[in-house]
């Protein structure tokens, strides 16, 4: 299959279901608290736990409101973009507290572009991927320290901290390449099997 082929997929056919993003999104935020939780108050590392915790408090209270609020049982391609771009804005915002590029949950950034390669239109997977590159770019230059018990600190040569992000892109470029493929060969078997359904 050409790679422009997937551009040819209109928006109006594509649609997420929403349980689906509510449980990839409950995962997130309960892993996230619990991470902070247990740094904070086990390893007793010292990093701005509260707005921390006030970033993913944000974030539950945006999933209670898709859950409850959101009537439709299908989410539109532009609906689904937002939240997951509000997704990859929050992990950035709690990485950017806690270590940047050199914390080590910096992969998880790709999760949102390669759920929108699997899921959504090839346009939402590349805007998303964009803003990925762009906040990986940042988190490499601008971050608090890592978290870390008082007086010491994560130092490692330059290279290496280049190397992160340029590793996490090359990885994104074929993950959201393959699921963009997984995701439009599923949808032209489901319509093909709905109209062999109706005939």
């Amino acid at each position: 299959m050409k790679l422009l082929e997937l551009f040819k997929e209109t928006n109006a056919d594509i649609q997420l279901d929403k349980n689906t993003l509510i449980v990839l999104r409950w995962i997130a935020n309960i892993g996230q608290f619990l991470t902070i939780s247990f740094v904070y108050f086990i390893l007793n590392f010292e990093f701005p736990f509260y707005y921390s915790l006030l970033i993913v408090s944000f974030g539950i209270l945006t999933n209670i409101f898709l859950q409850f609020r959101e009537k439709k049982k299908l989410l539109s391609n532009f609906q689904s973009t937002i939240y997951l771009t509000y997704d990859l804005t929050q992990l950035s915002l709690l990485i950017f507290l806690t270590g940047g590029i050199t914390n080590p949950f910096v992969l998880l950034l790709v999760i949102p572009a390669v759920v929108s390669s699997t899921f959504l239109s090839l346009l939402s997977t590349i805007n998303l991927a964009f803003l990925t590159f762009i906040f990986l770019m940042l988190l490499t230059v601008f971050y608090f320290p890592l978290p870390s018990l008082e007086g010491l600190h994560f130092h490692v040569p330059k290279y290496y901290l280049y190397g992160i992000p340029l590793a996490i892109i090359i990885g994104l470029i074929f993950l959201c390449y393959f699921g963009s493929r997984f995701g439009s060969e599923n949808r032209k078997r489901t319509n093909a099997l709905n109209k062999l359904e109706i005939v």
